[in-house]
């Protein structure tokens, strides 16, 4: 990577926010919100839309010799990025079918990787302000400047779980199976429509666990570093390393985390 300053980075990206937010707020109290439909049950949204494309033009003129991956311009091929040095990951909008829903559960996340891991991480909810951000130099991630960690919980039957649906249908197989694994093991397992709200909240203890099969770099850019900065341990569900170009997600906390592994394989 080359001799990139985070702080001034982290300080640009947010500097950004508050117009990115007033993109997204204006399109959720309208009453007309245009869809597209993507493959399968997927679809984007012209809230998704602007707010890629403001936040693309403006990281391109700042770091003009850097690599970007949106959800909204990403070619159907990616994988020649994952040993991409200096690649801005962002996703505009992450809770697409919540925000056209008028449910208020959604993000945009922006993320700096180097070779599949993260650098710089910064997930912003326009509706309440509420900023999430580490580095990779950081000792701690951050809500609004309050410090975060992951709970402390380690009985199962008091874990909260969270879980999502893939948009590849193929994938929710995967999500059915985790769940009969774990659902009677567990005390609540969430299903909220936000990968990037949902980690956050991870991060921050209000959630103990998190599965999934079917994310995209840019649910994970910045979600899954500042999982790790506020302590809590991603691999896969087999236990094996993970990336953020890696679909496949378990996350949780410390003491649940060997717990959670064991049933999801036995």
């Amino acid at each position: 990577m080359s001799s990139l300053d985070l702080t001034q980075a982290k300080e640009y990206v947010v500097s950004l926010l508050p117009k990115a937010g007033e993109i997204l707020k204006r399109h959720f109290e309208s009453t007309t919100l245009e869809n597209f439909a993507k493959v399968g049950v997927d679809f984007t949204t012209e809230a998704d839309k602007e707010v890629d494309e403001f936040l693309l033009n403006s990281l391109k003129e700042k770091f003009p010799d850097h690599n970007f991956l949106t959800e909204e311009s990403a070619p159907e091929d990616y994988s020649g990025l994952k040993s991409a040095s200096n690649l801005w990951v962002i996703d505009p909008l992450d809770g697409t079918s919540n925000f056209s829903r008028k449910f208020p559960h959604f993000a945009i996340s922006i993320g700096l990787v180097e070779k599949g891991q993260s650098q710089l991480a910064i997930a912003y909810l326009p509706l309440t302000q509420d900023l999430y951000w580490t580095d990779i130099n950081q000792t701690q991630a951050f809500l609004n400047g309050k410090v975060l960690k992951v709970s402390e919980t380690s009985d199962l039957k008091k874990a909260v779980i969270g879980c999502d649906w893939a948009w590849n249908l193929e994938k929710r197989k995967n999500v059915l199976r985790f769940l009969e694994k774990i659902a009677l093991s567990v005390r609540q397992i969430k299903c909220m429509g936000s990968a990037v709200c949902d980690l956050c909240l991870l991060a921050e203890g209000k959630i103990d666990g998190y599965f999934h099969s079917g994310l995209k770099p840019w649910d994970t850019a910045a979600s899954s570093l500042i999982i790790q900065k506020a302590g809590g341990i991603i691999t896969t569900p087999k236990g094996e390393k993970w990336d953020v170009f890696n679909p496949d997600m378990l996350a949780s906390n410390q003491n649940l985390y060997q717990k959670l592994l064991d049933l999801l394989n036995n």
